[in-house]
Order: C-alpha cells, then structure tokens, then sequence
C-alpha cells in the first residue's frame, strides 16, 4: 500500500509540474508602452495654421483739371495771362505722382516802357496723404507735397524812357529778346474733396523758392512763368483746381501681416 502512494505521489508531481511548463510556453508577450505622440500633434497643429493675405485694392487712376485760380487772376492782373493743367496719379495707398504743365503770356505798357514776355513751365513731384480712410475706396485727401519747377520763356523791352526832371530831358532806349530759363523748388499743403462722383474740388497754398539768378545784364524780367515775380527770389502762392479721376487702375494695398508664434514645448 505504501508502495501504491508513493507511486501515485511521483506520478500527481510529475502531472503538475508538466501543466506549468506548458502554461509557460503558449503565455503571450507583454505588450510595450504606446509612444507619447501628444508633443508632435501639437507642434503640427502650429505650424499647420495658415497665414491670411491680408491685402485688398483700392481705387487708382489719373486725376486731370485745371487751374481755376489762373484764370481769375488774369481778371485781376491783365498783363499776366496764365494758364496751368494739373494733374496727379495714384502710386500706391497714399503717394500720388504730381505734375502741372502751363503757358504765361505777359504783355504789359506804360509810360515808362513796354515790355512783352512769354513761355511754358512745369513743376513735377509727389504728393502724400495724410487723411486717414474712413472706407476703402474713399479718395478724398489732405496732403502735403514737394515739387521741382523749371520754365523756359523769353522777354524784351520794345521801348523804354528814363526821365530826368533835374536835368530836363530824358533817355529812351530798348532792350532786346533774351530767352532764360529758370528753376525753383515748391512745398504744397492742400485738400482735394470728391464732391461728385470722380470730381474733385481742391485748393492748395505753395510757397515758391527760386535756385538760379534770371537777372540778364541787369533787367529783371517782370513775371517768371509758372513761378510769379522775377524780382524775387521767394514768393507765396494759392491754387483752386477743378478736376476728373479717369479710373482704369486699382493699387494693391498690404497690411503688416501677422508674426506666426513658434510651437511651444509641451514637455
């Protein structure tokens, strides 16, 4: 009987210890920690935002009018006859081109001498606004400007007469036809109001400074065309013009885009 248990003692051992191995063989792997990814999902969420063009247009085009104070000024001061066209051209948001072309006769007489004078002028520049927009397309200005001027013209004196009561007698004589040229230098302050659609109503004071002497063995010319008195070297001048915006251009106007923040580490 002894025998009889030992026997089944080592066989129930030798049973158990056989169901672990085989438990131990067919276990399956423990699986691996799934890799932290949040770090890269939020540095791709950053830098795949998109930036905006934050631009749009804004209207264009060449302003044409004339000079309105010219032509009340020869009703003043006939002697000079004067004529300007002005004109400007949208560069981009707030820098326009400016040019003005024109022609000034001069005949004048008196019982000291006649003089007659003539020529063309044009000033050109650039004109900035400093109006700020209340909507885009609104192109009324307060601007401020410089210009350079050049004019070509001649004069003569066909006659003259120098009394001399002292001596009581006088001196005539004449001048002949000189042609000069002459330069100066402009600084502009005006508005311009769209007082219809694409008119424009606009005043601007000036002020004159003259580069070269003009003077010719000594006669002055009476009016310089474009610039006013030609005994002076600085003069003060005022400008109403009239004018028409031909609109077949827009400009592009940026903003300052926005800077992109870098991805911040969430580590």
């Amino acid at each position: 009987m002894i025998r009889t248990f030992n026997f089944s003692f080592i066989l129930s051992s030798c049973l158990f210890c056989g169901t672990l191995f085989a438990q131990k063989k067919t276990a399956a792997p423990a699986a691996k920690p799934a890799a932290d990814t949040s770090h890269q999902s939020a540095v791709k969420k950053v830098t795949a935002t998109p930036v905006k063009d934050s631009s749009w247009l804004v209207p264009g085009g060449l302003r044409i009018g004339v000079d309105l104070g010219r032509i009340v000024n020869n009703i003043y001061y006939p002697y000079r006859q004067e004529y300007t066209i002005v004109a400007d051209a949208r560069l981009n948001a707030n820098t326009y081109a400016a040019l003005e072309i024109g022609y000034t006769n001069t005949p004048y007489s008196d019982t000291n001498y006649t003089y007659k004078g003539n020529g063309m002028f044009a000033t050109i520049g650039l004109d900035y606004n400093f109006l700020k927009r209340q909507y885009v397309n609104e192109k009324n200005m307060f601007f401020g400007g410089i210009r350079y001027g050049i004019s070509h013209f001649n004069y003569e004196v066909p006659t003259y007469t120098i009394h001399a009561p002292y001596w009581g007698g006088q001196l005539s004589g004449s001048y002949p036809k000189t042609n000069v040229t002459a330069h100066w230098a402009e600084l502009v302050l005006g508005l311009k109001t769209e007082v219809l659609k694409n008119f424009f109503l606009g005043w601007n004071v000036r002020t004159r400074i003259l580069i070269n002497n003009v003077d010719k063995d000594g006669f002055t010319p009476l009016t310089i065309p474009g610039f006013g008195s030609g005994s002076k070297n600085a003069v003060f001048d005022m400008q109403y013009t009239i004018s028409y915006v031909l609109p077949f251009y827009k400009v592009r106007e940026r903003d300052v885009p926005p800077k992109v923040k870098k991805p911040v580490s969430t580590r």
